[in-house]
C-alpha cells in the first residue's frame, strides 16, 4: 500500500516525552472539516518549503536532494491519519474527505516532480560531482529518474500535457477504488438457496422479505460460493460480484488506459508497461511475458488434470443438468467438495480450532522468536484519537535482545459498513533519518474482515484466513523494522515485483506442523489442539489445485500486461477470451469482472509481481527449512538483510545477500507439487 501521514501541528503533544520513546502523533478523531484543512495547510506548508530547495544557492546534496525528501516526508506523515481514515473511518464524510484528500496530495506531488526549477537545481548538486556512496548516491539517482520519468527534459507544452494526464489519472484511479468500497448490493436467498451454507454464517446473516441477505463483502462472499449446493443461487451470487463497479468503471478503465498510452508517447517509451518496468527487477515486458508463458506451460500439467477432476465431481453431482463445463460460480464449490471428500479437509471443521484471538496471539510470538522481536498490547490513552475504533488494538514493537523501542502497529480485524474490504497492511509513518539526528519510529496498521464474534461464538477464521494474515503481518514487519535512512527507500519502498517476497515467504510457516498446534485450539475448549490426523491431511491437500489457482494468477498477470502493452481494446472481451484461455475456466456471460479489479489502478503492469516474487520467496524459505523454522540467527539476517534495508539497494543485491548464491525456481516448483525441469 501507498505511504500515509498525519497531522505535524499535533507535534507539541508530545514535547514532553523523551525523544527516544516519542511516536508521531496520529490524531484519529478528527472530523472532516478540520481533515480537509490539515491537509490544505501541509501542501501549503510544502510548496512554501520547497521554494528554498528551487534556490539553493549554491546548491549542494544536503540542500537540494536532502531537503526535497524532507518535505516530501514530512508531507507524508502530516497527512497519514486523514488518507488512512479514508480507509477506516466509521463516517462516511471523513472517509469521503480522506479520500479526497489522498486524491490532492497525489495530484499535487504529480505537480512537484513537474516543476523545471526544483530539476534544475537538483541537476546542478549532482553535476557538482559530491563523493558520495550508498544511499546517499541512490537517492540521486533514483530522484533524478523520477523528474524525468515526469516529464522533465521535455518541451514546456508536453510537460504540462504529462501533468494533466497524471492528474486525471490519479482521480480515475481513486474514483474506481471507491466505486468499489461503496458497492452496497446483496441477494436475497430462502432456506432451500442456503442448503449447504454454514449454520454459523446463516446465524449471523439479516433477513429481509423472509429470506437470508448475504452480501458482496469477503465473509459472506466466499463461504457461500465454496459451500451453496444450489448452483443457481451461487450463479446469481457470483454475477452480483463480477458487475461491481458496473459500467462507470469500465468507462474509467478505458480512460485509464488510454491517458497511460498517451502519457508513455509523451515521454518516448514503447508502452506503459515499458515505462512501469523500468523501475521493476523485471525491466522489460518481454521478460515478464516469459516468465509468464514458461511457467503457465508447467502449470498446465497440473491444472488441466485438476480440471477434470473436478468436472467429474460436477458431472456425478449435477447428472444430467451438468453442461460438463466449470463454471465461475462451480469451481471454489467443487474445490471444496474435492477437500471435504477425496482429501476429508472440512474447512469448516477446522475452522473451529482457529479462534481469531488465539490465531493473532501465537501468530505474534511466532513473529516474536523467528525475528529476535517482542509485541507488547499499548492500552490507549484517549480512544477516541488513538485509535479509529473501539475493535482496534494498538502494539509496540521492540527488540528482544536490546529492549530498544522500534515501532508501533495497529489492528483493525472485522468488518464495517465503509470500511476499506480487503485485508491488507497499510504504511501509516515511515521510518527515516530526522534532521535532529534520530530515528523516526515506523507505524502501520493491518486491516483486514474477519468474522466478528458473536455471543454464541467466538470470531473463527478459516485456514486460508490464517495464512492471509500471516501474509499481511510480514508486509507489517517489513514496514516497521526498516532502517532506511531516506524514506524514499525506506520499508516496503522497494520494487513492486520484489515487495510480496518476504509476506510470501512468511506463509509457510502456517503449513508446519508444529506451528500449526500452537496457533489451534478448538474454541469450546481450547486446550484441545488441531488433531495430527487433520493436520496431516490439510498438508497432504496443500497443493490440491495448485495448478488452477497458479493459472489464475497467471492469468491476472496476462491480462494486466496485456492491456498495458497492447494498448486501448474492449477490456470484457479481453477478460473473456485469456480467462479462458489462461485459467480454463470461463467467465461468467453478462460479468465485467474487470470493474472491480482493483489492482489494475495500484498494480499496473505489475500484477505479475506476486508469482514473480512467490519464486523468489520459496527460495528464501528453503534456508530456513535447512537450518530451522524458528532459528532465531537465520530470522535475524533475513530481518537484516531484506526486511531493514528496504529500497536502499537493489532488491537483487538484498535477496542474493541472504541466500548467499544466486535465486533459483526450483523451491517453487516444488512447492506446489511440480519437479523436474525448472519453469525459467
Amino acid at each position: 500500500m501507498k505511504p500515509y501521514a498525519a497531522p505535524l501541528i499535533l507535534t507539541l503533544l508530545f514535547t514532553s516525552m523523551p525523544r527516544a520513546e516519542a511516536f508521531y502523533p496520529l490524531d484519529f478523531s478528527i472530523n472532516a472539516a478540520a481533515l480537509t484543512q490539515t491537509c490544505a495547510a501541509a501542501k501549503a506548508k510544502a510548496e512554501e518549503r520547497l521554494k528554498t530547495v528551487a534556490a539553493a544557492n549554491p546548491p549542494a546534496f544536503k540542500n537540494t536532494f536532502v531537503a526535497f525528501s524532507d518535505i516530501l516526508s514530512d508531507l507524508s506523515d502530516e497527512t497519514a491519519a486523514a488518507m488512512f481514515l479514508g480507509h477506516v473511518s466509521v463516517d462516511k464524510a471523513v472517509r469521503d474527505a480522506g479520500i479526497a484528500c489522498d486524491t490532492e496530495i497525489s495530484k499535487h506531488i504529480v505537480e512537484v516532480f513537474s516543476r523545471e526549477d526544483l530539476f534544475l537545481a537538483m541537476k546542478a548538486a549532482a553535476d557538482r560531482g559530491e563523493l558520495l556512496e550508498g544511499e546517499d548516491a541512490r537517492l540521486i539517482e533514483k530522484t533524478l529518474l523520477d523528474f524525468k520519468r515526469s516529464g522533465l527534459g521535455l518541451a514546456p507544452a508536453a510537460r504540462q500535457s504529462l501533468k494533466e494526464i497524471r492528474q486525471k489519472l490519479v482521480a480515475l484511479s481513486n474514483d474506481f477504488d471507491k466505486e468499489v468500497a461503496e458497492t452496497k448490493d446483496f441477494a436475497l436467498f430462502t432456506q432451500a438457496q442456503m442448503k449447504g451454507v454454514p449454520e454459523d454464517m446463516k446465524k449471523r446473516l439479516e433477513k429481509s422479505e423472509g429470506k437470508y441477505k448475504v452480501t458482496l463483502d469477503y465473509p459472506d462472499y466466499f463461504p457461500f460460493m465454496e459451500n451453496a449446493k444450489d448452483p443457481e443461487a451461487r450463479r446469481i451470487l457470483e454475477a452480483k460480484f463480477n458487475t461491481r463497479g458496473g459500467e462507470k468503471n469500465k468507462e474509467r478503465l478505458a480512460e485509464v488506459l488510454k491517458l497511460r498510452v498517451q502519457a508513455a508517447d509523451l515521454l518516448g517509451y514503447k508502452t506503459h508497461a515499458h515505462y512501469v518496468l523500468e523501475e521493476r527487477m523485471a525491466q522489460q515486458p518481454d521478460a515478464v511475458f516469459s516468465f509468464l508463458a514458461r511457467l503457465r506451460k508447467r502449470l498446465y500439467e497440473k491444472g488441466r488434470p485438476e480440471l477434470q477432476t473436478l468436472l467429474a465431481l460436477k458431472k456425478k453431482e449435477a447428472a444430467p443438468e451438468s453442461d460438463g463445463v466449470l463454471r465461475a460460480w462451480d469451481w471454489r464449490y467443487y474445490h471444496e467438495t474435492l477437500m471435504r471428500t477425496k482429501y476429508q479437509v472440512d474447512v469448516q471443521k477446522i475452522k473451529e480450532y482457529f479462534p481469531t484471538d488465539l490465531v493473532i496471539e501465537q501468530m505474534l510470538k511466532v513473529y516474536q522468536e523467528l525475528l529476535g522481536l517482542s509485541f507488547k498490547e499499548v492500552r490507549p490513552g484517549d480512544p477516541l484519537k488513538d485509535v479509529w475504533h473501539p475493535d482496534v488494538k494498538l502494539f509496540e514493537v521492540r527488540d528482544s535482545r536490546t529492549d530498544v523501542l522500534l515501532a508501533r502497529f495497529f489492528m483493525d480485524l472485522f468488518p464495517r459498513e465503509g470500511k476499506y474490504k480487503h485485508a491488507a497492511a497499510f504504511t501509516l509513518i515511515q521510518g527515516r533519518a530526522l534532521p535532529d539526528g534520530s530515528y523516526q519510529k515506523p507505524m502501520s496498521s493491518i486491516v483486514a474482515n474477519f468474522d466478528k464474534p458473536t455471543p454464541e461464538k467466538p470470531s473463527l477464521l478459516p485456514h486460508n484466513d490464517v495464512e492471509t494474515i500471516f501474509h499481511e503481518f510480514g508486509h507489517i514487519m517489513h514496514q516497521v523494522l526498516t532502517r532506511a535512512k531516506y524514506q524514499r527507500f525506506s520499508g516496503t519502498s522497494v520494487a513492486r515485483d520484489f515487495v510480496e517476497t518476504p509476506s510470501q515467504m512468511l506463509e509457510n510457516w502456517v503449513w508446519k506442523e508444529d506451528i500449526l498446534k500452537r496457533m489451534s485450539g478448538h474454541y469450546r475448549d481450547r486446550s484441545k489442539k488441531l488433531p495430527p490426523e487433520m493436520i496431516k491431511k490439510m498438508i497432504a491437500a496443500k497443493n490440491v489445485d495448485s495448478g488452477l489457482k497458479y493459472l489464475r494468477q497467471n492469468f491476472f498477470a496476462t491480462y494486466d500486461m496485456t492491456l498495458n502493452t497492447e494498448g486501448t481494446q474492449d477490456t470484457t472481451e479481453l477478460y473473456s477470451k485469456l480467462m479462458k484461455e489462461v485459467s480454463l475456466i470461463p467467465m461468467s456471460p453478462g460479468t465485467m469482472p474487470e470493474a472491480s479489479f482493483t489492482h489494475l489502478m495500484g498494480y499496473d503492469a505489475g500484477y505479475y509481481g506476486y508469482l514473480w516474487s512467490k519464486v523468489y520467496a520459496q527460495d528464501a524459505f528453503s534456508r530456513f527449512e535447512k537450518i530451522g523454522l524458528l532459528d532465531e540467527e537465520t530470522g535475524r539476517e533475513f530481518r537484516r538483510q531484506m526486511l531493514e534495508v528496504g529500497g536502499a539497494r537493489e532488491e537483487s543485491a538484498s535477496l542474493e545477500a541472504f541466500l548467499g548464491r544466486k535465486p533459483s525456481d526450483e523451491a517453487f516448483l516444488r512447492d506446489i507439487g511440480l519437479k523436474g525441469r525448472k519453469a525459467k
